[in-house]
């Protein structure tokens, strides 16, 4: 019959676009470019646990994101899925099935006191910016889970950006279980909030920040605090990597510490740090004794610049070094037999893939396991390596090979790169305005990517993360496949806006 319409809708759709915040005045500035968003690995309230979220209530807890660009701040979202409409039906394109708000600023410590300074007309299009000065913004972010318990959904949020030139700004987000049992924190960031209602925003202060001289500021990662069992017992500290233009690798202090089994670094001898288990009305400490910036180990100089770092999710002190002349470095720790070793943090390089002569501008190792290794270059290719053979060894002393290669990934730079945690998926985002999705099997050597966005931005589109639900499966490795609402993907460009994608199958 002609009134029935064949539902052909893919489950990779467009869910909601985030505008930039509107200029203010007669002549506003064009928007700030957005040049990395991350989703939170920790969960945004309370009442996320380690079980599967109730099936009748999938959206009710959120997404926390995190945008970073030409501004002098990174503005923390909060995504939360409206309704529960069936992924099948027409109107989940409309955006008003997602809730976007923004209630949260970070900012370095000078640009806090700006703000302090200015609020008195408590106006937050007044104090919101720096205008004394040019903005830097931040070109690099990460953010880690600080837990290495069993508890899969615990933990105290770090962030780590930096911005051209070096400087490192880091900060703490309590988990939400603590706050709600009244835990205190002895070292807490400042805080301010300006604006009243619906148009409040709160601005933090980093809790450390520091400045790494030899470091550009394009490049930064967070050794993952989650394999602390296999860290050194006088490493203390939750470490950063930077990327130098001589082709070193610094990694430094944060004067922040790491969640340790057994309560050594905690307020007690039977907690972690940002362990839900913590008891109410005790006092948690966050920052160590280090000086912030401290540098532990210089790897690999005397090479190209360092465009992209990866640190390995299940190795320790294993990562990928993406570098201007192409090629891909991989170091391990020194240490073969036990990580709980006496000396200095030493490094040494296992393998050098030398498969491209374009800058590694994207690099990232798969989830949850590491089995690949994927780099996309400024030729438009995206590399598959095989690094499985790693995975039940202690360093990563087993081979690494190419095994596939999509030859026109996109037609220009691939600009950055994000696995899927269902281990099966990896998305790219190139200087073609387009994000694609690829399968990591077969549809990587045809070049057939499963599903490509095309004309999202308009202008490069510099980042791209993917995230679901603390606490909900998404399919693969680890649990059943969830519903496709659970898993959004998020790109941002040189237009300062950032496009929300949801990823079912």
């Amino acid at each position: 019959p002609t009134n029935q319409v064949p539902n052909t809708m893919s489950g990779y759709r467009t869910l909601h676009r985030i505008q930039p915040p509107a200029g203010q005045g007669e002549s506003p500035p064009p928007p700030s470019p957005i040049w990395r968003v991350r989703f939170s690995p920790c969960r945004s309230s309370s009442s996320q646990s380690a079980q599967e979220p109730s099936a009748a209530t999938p959206s009710s807890s959120s997404l926390r994101l995190l945008a970073a660009g030409a501004s002098d701040s990174i503005r923390c979202y909060s995504l939360t899925d409206r309704t529960n409409k069936d992924a099948d039906t027409n109107d989940i394109l409309d955006a008003s099935a997602m809730s976007v708000e923004c209630k949260e600023s970070l900012v370095s410590k000078e640009n806090y006191n700006n703000i302090v300074e200015n609020n008195s007309n408590n106006s937050i299009s007044d104090v919101g910016v720096v205008r004394s000065r040019a903005t830097l913004g931040y070109a690099a972010l990460d953010i880690a889970r600080n837990y290495c318990g069993a508890d899969t959904v615990a933990g105290n949020e770090t962030v780590a950006a930096s911005q051209l030139g070096g400087k490192v700004c880091l900060w703490v987000r309590l988990d939400p279980m603590l706050i709600e049992k009244g835990v205190t924190v002895a070292d807490n960031a400042a805080s301010t909030t300006v604006g009243d209602g619906s148009e409040s925003m709160r601005y933090i202060q980093p809790h450390a920040e520091f400045t790494v001289n030899s470091a550009t500021g394009t490049t930064l990662a967070i050794r993952p605090p989650s394999l602390a069992n296999y860290y050194s017992k006088k490493d203390t500290d939750i470490l950063v990597a930077l990327g130098c233009a001589n082709g070193a690798v610094v990694l430094c202090k944060t004067g922040i510490l790491a969640a340790r089994p057994g309560g050594e670094n905690a307020g007690s001898s039977s907690t972690v740090v940002g362990d839900s288990s913590s008891s109410s009305g005790e006092t948690i400490q966050i920052m160590s004794d280090s000086n912030p910036g401290e540098i532990v180990a210089t790897v690999g100089g005397g090479h190209a610049c360092v465009m992209s770092l990866a640190f390995h999710p299940t190795i320790p002190n294993c990562f990928a070094v993406g570098r201007k002349d192409g090629t891909i470095d991989i170091y391990s720790s020194a240490a073969t037999d036990n990580y709980y070793h006496a000396g200095d943090l030493s490094f040494r390089r296992m393998h050098r893939l030398v498969h491209s002569s374009f800058p590694i501008r994207a690099l990232a190792f798969s989830q949850p396991d590491g089995a690949l290794l994927f780099a996309g270059d400024d030729d438009g290719k995206l590399y598959s390596y095989d690094a499985s053979c790693n995975n039940e060894r202690t360093n990563m002393s087993a081979p690494v090979k190419l095994v596939a290669c999509a030859l026109t990934a996109h037609k220009g730079w691939v600009m950055n790169l994000t696995p899927f945690p269902d281990g099966r998926r990896v998305a790219t985002c190139g200087s073609d305005r387009s994000v694609r999705v690829w399968d990591c099997g077969m549809g990587l050597a045809s070049s057939t990517p499963v599903h490509s966005f095309e004309g999202v931005h308009d202008g490069l589109v510099w980042g791209v993360d993917c995230g679901s639900v603390v606490g909900a499966s998404v399919g693969g490795i680890g649990g059943e496949r969830a519903g496709g609402d659970r898993l959004k993907l998020m790109s941002c460009g040189n237009d300062g806006v950032m496009q929300v994608f949801s990823c079912g199958e």
